[in-house]
């Protein structure tokens, strides 16, 4: 085989890869599904052969994403591979060391239940964020179009034909749509970049400045997501008698950079002999936030600390979605009195000039008649 076809191949197997970590309803699926099976007693192997002969309907269809992930996944596991190794590049991050928790505490169909009803509570944390920058980007969007054309079609005419009275009675209105008219999709394109960073850079920034950062929006929205599934993950393992430090070790081995330093700071602290509550706190880092971190201090020490951190994550997460959609609703507001006054700062230079088009109009008629 050529450099070329192995690239290639390499290429197309990234490729399906991406298509089957995006698509979360098909995850999905595929959890509900392998849980019920685990549920029964069901072996892995079988279990994922089932699915593998369910999505593919019998062969029919192979090269379907999740045909593809099942079947390497199955192979895998017939070669003593984990399940959480297998799916390593085929699921978010965030998923993958719930399962190797589940994995390591004997409860994988436990954690594939968490799985979906945490992504059921991100689902509705992203709806909060769309909510919040989703109307007013579009607005802020649609008037600097319209200012745009404003500027080329009204105000580039009144330049040639209109007396210089009539654009100075523009006032701000004039310099402010020229800017738009020479920068805007230079501004746009700015904004976009700056947002794909922040996205792109989010599992990776880490250090003093980005603990700062975590307190507030974007950041604040990943760190509460992230920190869910820690405490999650934490939970099936201890409520599963694994011990503290082993339970970290597990979490840290499956995160990303950003997390990572989160779990390792925090897991130093449990080596001195802090709780885990205690150790959290004492990173100072906020995650995955300080009132949770104080809760825990104080609950750790149970025997069953695993239930009562599932109850902790659960009503924390309820009170970050109910958080998150106040955000949302004083972004929106804050958008569209911001877009509204700039609406009426339009409307208010175009009735000046058109009063001075008409004073002026009086005073040529009144020269004539006189």
């Amino acid at each position: 085989m050529s450099e070329f076809d192995q690239k290639f191949r390499k290429f197309q197997a990234d490729f399906v890869r991406i298509q089957f970590r995006s698509n979360r309803k098909n995850r999905f699926r595929i959890y509900r599904k392998l849980e019920g099976m685990l549920k029964t007693n069901e072996a892995l192997s079988r279990a994922l052969d089932r699915l593998y002969q369910n999505v593919t309907e019998m062969g029919k269809f192979p090269n379907k994403p999740a045909a593809v992930a099942l079947r390497e996944w199955f192979l895998k596991d017939r070669a003593g591979v984990t399940l959480s190794q297998a799916m390593e590049g085929w699921v978010p991050a965030g998923e993958l060391y719930m399962i190797r928790a589940g994995e390591e505490s004997g409860t994988l169909a436990k954690a594939l239940r968490s799985i979906q009803e945490m992504g059921e509570r991100s689902k509705e944390m992203k709806a909060a964020v769309s909510y919040a920058v989703g109307y007013p980007i579009f607005m802020f969007m649609l008037v600097g179009f319209v200012i745009y054309s404003f500027g080329i079609n009204l105000i580039a005419n009144m330049r040639m034909n209109a007396p210089p009275s009539a654009v100075k009675a523009m006032g701000a209105v004039v310099p402010f749509s020229d800017f738009i008219a020479a920068w805007g999709l230079y501004i746009v394109a700015a904004i976009i970049v700056f947002f794909t960073f922040i996205a792109v850079t989010l599992p990776y920034w880490r250090g003093n400045l980005r603990i700062k950062c975590d307190m507030y929006p974007p950041w604040s929205w990943y760190r509460v997501m992230q920190g869910s599934g820690f405490m999650l993950g934490m939970s099936s393992l201890l409520g599963a008698q694994v011990p503290l430090k082993r339970s970290m070790e597990i979490m840290e081995e499956q995160g990303k950079p950003w997390i990572k330093e989160r779990i390792n700071a925090a897991r130093q602290r449990v080596l001195r002999g802090s709780n885990l509550g205690e150790a959290l706190r004492l990173t100072k880092m906020n995650f995955p936030d300080p009132t949770v971190a104080v809760d825990l201090e104080i609950l750790s020490e149970r025997a069953d600390v695993g239930l009562v951190m599932e109850e902790v994550t659960n009503e924390w997460m309820r009170d970050q979605i109910d958080a998150m959609k106040v955000q949302a609703i004083l972004i929106r507001n804050v958008g569209m009195a911001v877009v509204g006054g700039l609406i009426a700062w339009v409307m208010m230079s175009i009735f000046a000039v058109v009063g001075e088009l008409t004073k002026g109009g009086q005073s040529n008629g009144l020269g004539t008649g006189q």
